[in-house]
C-alpha cells in the first residue's frame, strides 16, 4: 500500500523539491503545508501515514503542530526535518511525540530510510545527532523541572509564538477563534509565569527558547 505523506515547511522551494523526490520514489503526496497551522488542517483532510514537520515555521511550530495532529489522528507518524541540531529542538519534537528527527543537511536516501523506519513503528533519528539526543535525554527529567516553558498551558504556547512573530492581541483572538480578553489573559499569565512583563522580553524569551527562529 502506498504511503501517503504530508510536508510542511515554510520554504516553498523545500516543499516543491522534496515533494518530486518523494513521489519519484512512488510515495503519494496529497498535500504541502507551509506553517504548522496549515499542516494540522492538511493532516485531518487527508489523514497521511507521515507528516514531514519541519521545526521552525511562523503561526505555529512542529513541535505545538505534532500534539494537535497526533491528538486528532493518532495513528499519524511525524518525522521532524530541521536544520536545527540543538538539544532543545530535538527535546521539544520528541516530548511533542515526533517518531522521527532528521537534519534538512542529510542525503535523500537517508531522508527514505527514516521514513520506511517510522511506517514499520520503529523511530529513527539523524546519526550525526544521535550523541546530542542521547545525551539530551539522559537528564531529561531534571531539565523538564527547570525549564519554565514546560509549566505554561497549550493555549499561551501559541500565544507567545503569536506575539514574538508580531502578532497584535486582536489578530491573535480571531487567529485562535477566541476573545481578546482571553489572549490577554493568556498574556498576563505567561508574563507572571516568567516574570517578563514586555513584548520585546516575551519576543527574546521565545527565540531563546526555539519557539521562533530569525532564521
Amino acid at each position: 500500500m502506498t504511503i501517503r505523506i504530508i510536508i510542511a515547511d515554510d520554504h516553498g522551494i523545500m516543499r516543491e523539491g522534496l515533494k518530486v523526490l518523494l513521489e519519484k520514489k512512488g510515495f503519494e503526496v496529497p498535500g504541502v503545508a507551509e506553517n504548522g497551522r496549515e499542516a494540522v488542517r492538511f493532516a485531518v483532510k487527508f489523514r497521511p501515514d507521515i507528516v514531514m514537520m519541519d521545526v521552525s515555521m511562523p503561526d505555529m511550530n512542529g513541535a505545538e503542530a505534532t500534539e494537535r495532529i497526533l491528538k486528532e489522528i493518532p495513528g499519524t507518524k511525524v518525522i521532524a526535518l530541521s536544520m536545527h541540531s540543538s538539544r532543545r529542538y530535538i527535546d521539544r519534537m520528541f516530548v511533542a511525540g515526533a517518531s522521527g528527527y532528521v537534519l534538512k543537511n542529510c542525503a535523500f536516501e537517508e531522508l527514505y530510510d527514516a521514513i520506511c523506519e517510522v511506517n514499520k513503528g520503529n523511530f529513527y533519528i539523524s546519526p550525526a545527532i544521535a550523541r546530542t539526543f542521547v545525551e539530551s535525554y539522559t537528564k531529561a527529567f531534571d531539565r523538564d523541572q527547570k525549564l519554565p516553558y514546560n509549566k505554561f498551558t497549550k493555549k499561551e504556547r501559541e500565544v507567545l509564538q503569536l506575539i514574538a512573530e508580531g502578532g497584535k492581541t486582536r489578530e491573535i483572538a480571531e487567529k485562535m477563534f477566541v476573545s481578546v480578553k482571553t489572549v490577554e489573559t493568556h498574556r498576563r499569565n505567561l508574563m507572571k509565569k516568567l516574570n517578563i512583563y514586555t513584548v520585546a522580553g516575551l519576543t527574546l524569551f521565545a527565540i531563546k527558547e526555539g519557539i521562533i527562529s530569525l532564521d
